[in-house]
């Protein structure tokens, strides 16, 4: 079970519904259902279950562990994103501090509950070694990478299925965007993929479109097409249909082709259809990041 996000006697717009969406990817948090629902927005709070309240009667973010549930209250004006990320991470933290193992207390779905206070005095010693930060100035994850592209002389093209050009749309967010992106092909059917992208027609048949050698191609494919240094792709099954048990709801396969290497990455995305693509496209953007970090 996740979250159920109700829009209280308004409606959203696509770019908070995408904000949105990314706010719970990065906190870990499942959304179940979405409704636009009329009435008091009284009705709406302390509800027994996990869930996202948005209305324009809010004037502040607010969070409340309701019962072992989480609530969370957003104004419908929210657009400082990060602000409210890192305040929810303070206040899930204090949360988890306080509650003590031998409490009858049911822990919110992803707030990933340390076992026992062994393991969170163990956690609050623990060095970040290792753990990679893309900025500490709040910049978003595609300013930093255009800065990076523009510092190395680099250019990128992106080809697209199951992200339906989220992935482009993300990297034009920056101003300036036309110095390092050359273009992208939303290549959602398998007609596309070969007349467009040149993925073979028989690593279609035996591998499918959903499939490490359909990704790789695909970069190579918009890399040569589109006369682009870096070439990104995605393919995968955002759901909720078209699973099957060999490749499940949520599985996408992500590329990235530079000089003479393909990196392809695999990850099985458990949320609802829009959440998996906003997954895959940050997903595949830190890992360009690490790359451009390395050359």
């Amino acid at each position: 079970m996740g979250f159920n996000i109700y829009f209280v006697n308004t409606f959203p717009t696509e770019g908070s519904l995408e904000e949105l969406y990314q706010l719970f990817t990065n906190l870990g948090w499942n959304v179940e259902n979405f409704r636009i629902v009329f009435g008091k927005v009284a009705e709406f709070l302390g509800l027994k279950e996990d869930c996202a309240v948005i209305s324009d009667q809010f004037e502040e973010v607010s969070l409340f562990f309701n019962e072992g549930f989480v609530n969370l209250y957003l104004p419908l004006s929210t657009k400082d994103w990060s602000s409210v990320e890192e305040l929810l991470k303070r206040r899930i933290k204090v949360f988890k501090s306080y509650v003590k193992p031998s409490q009858s207390v049911e822990i919110p779905e992803g707030l990933k509950y340390l076992k026992n206070e062994k393991e969170l005095t163990l956690l609050e010693e623990a060095k970040l070694d290792g753990v990679e930060f893309y900025t500490d100035s709040g910049e978003p994850l595609e300013a930093v990478i255009g800065k990076l592209l523009k510092e190395k002389g680099l250019t990128v093209a992106t080809a697209e299925s199951c992200t339906g050009g989220l992935l482009a749309a993300t990297l034009v967010n920056v101003s300036g965007s036309s110095e390092y992106f050359k273009g992208s092909v939303v290549a959602y059917s398998n007609e596309v993929k070969q007349k467009v992208l040149d993925v073979k027609a028989e690593t279609l048949e035996k591998f499918g479109a959903v499939s490490e050698q359909t990704a790789k191609e695909m970069a190579l494919g918009v890399k040569e097409l589109l006369k682009a240094d870096i070439g990104l792709s995605t393919t995968g099954i955002a759901g909720p249909t078209g699973g099957t048990p060999e490749k499940p709801v949520g599985l996408t396969y992500m590329a990235i082709a530079f000089k003479d290497q393909v990196r392809v990455f695999k990850e099985v995305f458990p949320y609802g259809r829009n959440q998996n693509r906003i997954s895959a496209v940050h997903y595949l953007l830190f890992e360009l990041y690490k790359l451009l970090k390395e050359v």
